[in-house]
């Protein structure tokens, strides 16, 4: 028998079978994350509420989708942690975008904890950015961001409720008039500080190329002599592929390549468009290119460029379009076209085979033709 405990003896302390234990009315439990137990709170007084946060932390430790340490570090430092991780698996040029996404992120989530970053973060920041820049640009920020909550193991907590940005449908973009391509480039000529806009271009109407394609190109990518370029680093994998280039591209590309080497890119691993880059040091300081590193964009330029010419909200890209659309128009298969182009689904290959139907049809009409008098009214008849 058990000896009854009298008043001056403490009652023996009762384990909570759950896992629970109160402290100050709130119910807490403990789990082992990276080796060590460590306490949280269920944010209720509830006894079977406690329960079941408990039980779904449970859940979600095993599956691996509880907060890490990571999650309590500013989104700058984890951001720098990713990003630097992630060179090791993506190219050169991806890192590059994702940098570049990353600024307008560390202008509005620095000084903050990753574990702070919920829904409503996210929400009050598209809709600044949505004020800015387009649906698709701020969709490929928080792309960005989305890396580096799951990083953090802190994105399954806003996943369920995240809503991505409708993004108009765009199509394959606009394609430049003969005057009107004529009247950009002519344009482009006039100021120095349009140079790499000019020549890229001249290029890019002429080769279907990229932008992002165009800033990766290096040194020994341009082969004059055979009078071709290799793409080896694209947007995609079948973008990889070699372009012959007819006489326009060929002088865009000669005097990139002057223009290369006067920047101190003289080796073939050199970028074709240096990028500029500031050196500070405690004891000097300087700006110049730097033969090692792309260019990073020529957007201000380019934007100018446009209005100059008459032609305000031109992208880059339509550039691409234009010389794509030209292939089309003088009858190049479908083959061809993605031999020269590189990859393109299949809504822009029945665009261009529209496009291609519509040459045929309009060199058929322009040929002499001969009806005779007394067959012209039918003929008449069933055309209209």
């Amino acid at each position: 028998m058990s000896t009854p405990t009298t008043e001056t003896e403490k009652p023996t302390k009762v384990r909570d079978n759950d896992g629970l234990h109160k402290r100050r009315g709130i119910w807490y439990y403990s789990l082992e994350v990276g080796g060590r137990r460590r306490f949280f709170s269920t944010k209720t007084r509830n006894y079977q509420e406690a329960r079941k946060v408990r039980a779904e932390a449970i859940k979600a430790h095993q599956e691996h989708r509880l907060p890490t340490d990571f999650a309590k570090l500013p989104f700058e430092k984890l951001l720098l942690l990713v990003l630097e991780d992630r060179k090791l698996h993506l190219s050169d040029n991806t890192i590059r975008l994702e940098r570049e996404r990353s600024v307008p992120l560390l202008r509005h989530f620095t000084g903050r904890r990753v574990c702070e970053i919920d829904n409503a973060a996210i929400k009050a920041y598209q809709a600044k950015r949505k004020t800015q820049v387009g649906s698709r640009t701020v969709n490929l920020e928080t792309k960005v961001l989305r890396t580096v909550l799951k990083h953090a193991k802190v994105w399954a907590h806003v996943a369920d409720e995240f809503k991505p940005l409708k993004e108009d449908s765009r199509g394959p973009g606009r394609a430049l008039e003969e005057v009107e391509e004529r009247r950009l480039l002519e344009i482009a000529r006039t100021k120095p500080g349009w140079d790499a806009a000019f020549y890229a271009a001249m290029i890019a109407g002429n080769t279907t190329m990229r932008g992002c394609e165009l800033k990766g190109l290096r040194i020994g990518d341009v082969n004059l002599m055979d009078r071709q370029i290799v793409i080896n680093r694209s947007k995609t994998r079948g973008g990889e592929r070699v372009i012959p280039l007819n006489a326009a591209a060929l002088w865009g590309f000669a005097k990139l390549l002057e223009r290369a080497t006067a920047l101190g890119a003289v080796e073939p691993q050199h970028f074709l468009f240096p990028g500029f880059r500031y050196r500070q040091t405690k004891t000097a300081h300087g700006a110049g290119y730097d033969p090692q590193r792309p260019q990073k964009t020529w957007r201000t330029a380019w934007r100018s460029l446009c209005k100059a010419a008459g032609l305000p909200g031109l992208r880059f890209h339509d550039l691409r379009h234009t010389a794509i659309t030209k292939l089309a128009e003088s009858e190049a298969s479908d083959q061809t076209i993605m031999s020269i182009a590189g990859h393109l689904d299949r809504k822009m290959l029945e665009h261009y085979s529209h496009i291609r139907n519509a040459a045929k049809r309009k060199a058929v009409d322009a040929m002499p033709s001969y009806i005779p008098e007394e067959i012209a009214p039918c003929t008449s008849a069933r055309v209209q």
